[in-house]
């Protein structure tokens, strides 16, 4: 059974934080019924010729969700992210279900 079920409340920034590296910051809501997730981004910095997966860090509950936070790194600035938020819900019986969160298809973008 499915117990992950949408992802939502996305806020984010890209800010240099020491000479040469911009961080990547989001923090995202995922609604459920009940635990054993894993979620995180898939981002890239050169319009998709190459990603990362950056796993999210678990940050605690809500009424029926999950707060997470995750974070990447690159050298910059400049840098322009683009990304999609995943979560894996390991509740399924026979299989793993994966749902997204793509900005409505237009992808998350950040610059710093």
């Amino acid at each position: 059974m499915q117990t992950a079920f949408s992802i939502a409340n996305v806020t984010f920034s890209a800010d240099p934080v020491a000479p040469g590296v911009v961080d990547l910051q989001v923090n995202f809501q995922i609604f459920n019924n009940g635990p054993s997730h894993v979620a995180g981004l898939m981002v890239t910095t050169d319009f998709w010729a190459t990603s990362h997966v950056s796993i999210a860090t678990f940050q605690g509950f809500g009424a029926g969700s999950e707060f997470w936070r995750a974070s990447f790194s690159t050298s910059g600035p400049p840098v322009n992210f683009e990304f999609v938020i995943f979560c894996d819900d390991f509740g399924g019986v026979d299989g793993v279900p994966r749902i997204w969160s793509t900005n409505g298809g237009n992808r998350f973008r950040a610059s710093g």
